[in-house]
């Protein structure tokens, strides 16, 4: 190879494999770190590129084989992988089978930036592996622009995967843009050779076509302006009309986000049903908060049954960097806190606020609720880190907000029948006039002001607990707990058309000199949210602040206001151990469930076609090179049949050699007449038993792989993608062919080519 096709080589190797390494920084947004997903998946196209090409050389005529035959190589690319980081799955090998028929699944059913383990880099590993060996081929075997389509398609899906990765995703488009250009100016000029075909083919262009063929600024161009049409018809008008497009109201879905997590459902204590107990006998230590002194949320509720009410149960399995909430409240403060979990029942997750980033616990994270799930099991016992943003609502007035309504948020209003016939009385009566923030913090008043918290009140907070305890505004009301109150507030504020929920969370806790806070039982508390347009969920305690004679004294400890935020409730300094520590939260099995029934069948399919398939029709082959000379001779004569047929060339049954071969010489017209009459001759003499040396069957078979080469090339592209993957051919090749069946009757006759 002379040194300007040496680098010629090289050159279409390296833009091929930045075709394929393109979509790798939009591929690597959607993690929680990019720069490890970005080497990983850029060291898988250099060695799918590699391989492919050497597979692409030893395979000489058979080039399509050297897709499947990488397989083995990208499989241990996939245990390094799990090696490096494993996932549900331990061990390597079934850590790489597990990913194989799980990846994609839990991709979509992940929330947003998890961690870069096998079972979640296994889909686009394999991906971007099969797109650079395809494209290997295709840039190999002269097809330059398809040899772009691969790339262009794994960006298209990168794209549809990790909608608002907007930088990634310009970075991704201008290496994909830039390297086709590339590949496609340093593509050959010269006119092909067909001489190891067979067949030489003159091709005489006219001057101007020579000229404009050697002018690379404008191959440059042409290829930059293809690429740009094919794959990147929006990225134009997003960098040029930024502004434009940041107003526009469509935005692309997260596909993570179309459809719930899988769950296996079982029996859960609700988690208000322990704060009565809990008021009863406040100094039951839970757990242990190191940092700063905060409030934390346990568990969100917002499906009432008029029983109860129930947490949102669809949690995604998530990495340490949690998705951020649809809507950020304006004022927030970063908090970050260590937690040692004691007696704390369930399998919920505290964390303080609006949760960002939990460590050293794997979680599910709910994105309607924000709540959180320990993954394995209950949390008793375990210590983690959990970072939040803490929203600080006091002096916040409500001036201009709207309380959410229409689409979207009916399940925040809506009341099962059975309710008391005074409730929305006294919820109109309560709440009164004027803006959302005012109806919700009368509401909130009127519980406050109307009731006493008493510790020893019996649980429940159903209908029927509310009839006993609601009174007109204006009376006195008796005594109940967080639990009664929190879902009176609930009730109340759906009743006056405000949409609402129920958190239950828990104070800061006793603190000491060293930072650490004792939260017990006493510091559980429940309050009611409303959501409003713009400013998410904002907090409203209904608590009141007398307590009955009965009640144990509180401790001084920091009380919210009225307008929304956290009340932290009372304990006592003695601590005495729980018993009977409570039910289990609901915990969602391993991701997969009903996405592997739509996943698996299709990824096998494809494994088969692109592996089973192609290994069967190379056993086919195998048979021009085994036997003896007339049986190597009669293999070679069925495998040109099969590829005449892969062509759209199907021959009827009574058709002789003869009538084969014209077929063969108008379709390929350069083919040598006198080689393709040796062969039909080599044909006739096998099936009759003439003499037929290995000599004869070594130049058959080389005849047949270069007419089938040239019947590949001559076809659609269709058929040229499916040439070794169409399922049929094995078929073909194993039925015993019309040939057998001619030698049988003595219907083979010798025949000749017209030229």
């Amino acid at each position: 190879m002379d040194p300007v096709s040496r680098v010629r080589t090289v050159l279409a190797s390296a833009t091929v494999t930045m075709t394929v390494a393109a979509s790798a920084p939009l591929l690597a947004a959607g993690y929680e770190r990019s720069a490890p997903v970005v080497f990983v998946l850029a060291g898988t196209a250099i060695a799918a590129v590699a391989v492919a090409s050497a597979a692409h050389r030893l395979l000489r005529g058979l080039g399509p084989l050297a897709v499947p035959a990488g397989l083995p190589v990208a499989a241990l690319v996939l245990v390094a992988l799990a090696v490096w980081s494993p996932g549900p799955v331990k061990e390597p090998v079934p850590a790489v089978v597990d990913a194989v028929l799980h990846s994609g699944a839990r991709i979509l059913t992940t929330a947003a930036n998890p961690p870069a383990t096998v079972d979640l880099l296994a889909f686009p590993v394999l991906a971007v592996w099969l797109a650079g060996a395809i494209a290997t081929v295709l840039r190999r075997d002269g097809r330059v622009l398809p040899a772009v389509l691969p790339g262009t398609v794994l960006l298209c899906g990168a794209a549809a995967l990790n909608p608002e990765a907007t930088e990634p995703g310009y970075l991704s488009a201008a290496l994909l843009a830039g390297a086709a250009a590339v590949a496609l100016a340093s593509a050959p000029r010269d006119d092909p050779d067909t001489a190891r075909a067979g067949f030489t083919v003159a091709v005489r262009a006219p001057a101007a076509v020579r000229a404009q063929r050697s002018s690379l600024p404008r191959t440059a161009a042409a290829g930059t302006a293809v690429v740009c049409a094919v794959s990147l018809p929006g990225v134009g008008a997003a960098v040029a009309a930024p502004g434009v497009l940041e107003g526009w109201p469509v935005r692309a879905s997260d596909p993570r986000r179309q459809g719930d997590a899988p769950e296996k459902p079982r029996e859960v204590r609700n988690p208000l049903a322990y704060l009565s107990a809990w008021a009863a006998d406040p100094n039951v230590p839970l757990m242990t908060l190191s940092g700063p002194p905060t409030s934390t949320r346990w568990v969100a509720l917002a499906e009432f049954t008029g029983t109860v009410w129930l947490p949102d149960s669809s949690y995604r399995p998530a990495g340490p960097a949690l998705p951020p909430p649809e809507v950020v409240p304006p004022r927030t403060t970063r908090t970050t806190v260590r937690v040692s979990v004691g007696n704390l029942p369930g399998d919920w997750v505290p964390v303080p606020g609006i949760a960002t980033r939990v460590d050293s616990v794997a979680v599910g994270h709910d994105a309607v609720s924000g709540t959180l799930l320990s993954l394995d099991g209950p949390v008793a016992g375990r210590s983690y880190t959990a970072a939040g943003m803490v929203p600080d609502w006091n002096g916040w007035k409500g001036s201009g907000a709207a309380a959410a309504s229409g689409a979207g948020y009916e399940r925040y209003l809506r009341l099962p029948p059975g309710a008391p016939a005074r409730l929305a009385e006294i919820a109109t009566t309560a709440a009164g006039d004027g803006n959302a923030h005012q109806r919700a913090a009368r509401i909130a008043e009127y519980l406050r002001d109307s009731y006493t918290f008493e510790p020893g009140a019996p649980g429940g907070h159903g209908y029927a607990e509310l009839a006993e305890l609601l009174v007109q505004p204006g009376r006195k009301g008796g005594g109940a707990t967080s639990e009664q109150f929190a879902g009176a507030f609930a009730v109340l504020a759906r009743a006056a058309g405000l949409p609402s929920r129920v958190v239950v969370g828990f104070g800061p806790g006793s603190g000491s000199g060293s930072g650490n806070h004792a939260i017990r039982t006493g510091d559980a508390v429940a309050w009611g949210e409303i959501y409003y347009e713009g400013l998410g969920w904002v907090p409203y305690d209904p608590n009141p602040r007398k307590r009955s004679e009965a009640s144990p004294r509180p401790r001084p400890q920091e009380r919210p206001d009225s307008d929304g935020t956290d009340r932290d409730g009372t304990s006592r300094d003695d601590a005495d151990d729980l018993a009977g520590g409570g039910g289990r939260g609901a915990k969602p099995p391993l991701a997969g469930g009903g996405y592997t029934l739509l996943v698996v069948p299709p990824l096998a399919l494809l494994l088969l076609l692109l592996g089973g398939v192609p290994l069967l029709r190379l056993r086919g082959l195998r048979r021009m090179r085994r036997g003896t000379a007339p049986e190597r001779v009669l293999a070679g004569w069925t495998e040109l049949l099969v590829a005449m047929r892969l062509a759209g060339l199907a021959m009827p049954a009574s058709a002789t050699t003869a009538e084969v071969s014209e077929r063969l010489a108008a379709k390929l017209p350069e083919t040598d007449p006198g080689r393709l009459r040796r062969l039909v001759m080599l044909v006739n003499a096998a099936g009759f038993g003439g003499p037929v040396t290995p000599d004869d069957a070594e130049f058959t078979s080389e005849q047949v792989r270069l007419l089938a080469t040239g019947l590949r090339r001559s076809s659609s592209l269709p058929r040229r993608l499916s040439w070794w993957s169409d399922p049929r051919a094995p078929l073909w090749s194993a039925r015993p062919s019309r040939l057998k069946r001619r030698v049988r009757t003595g219907s083979l006759r010798t025949s000749t080519v017209r030229r």
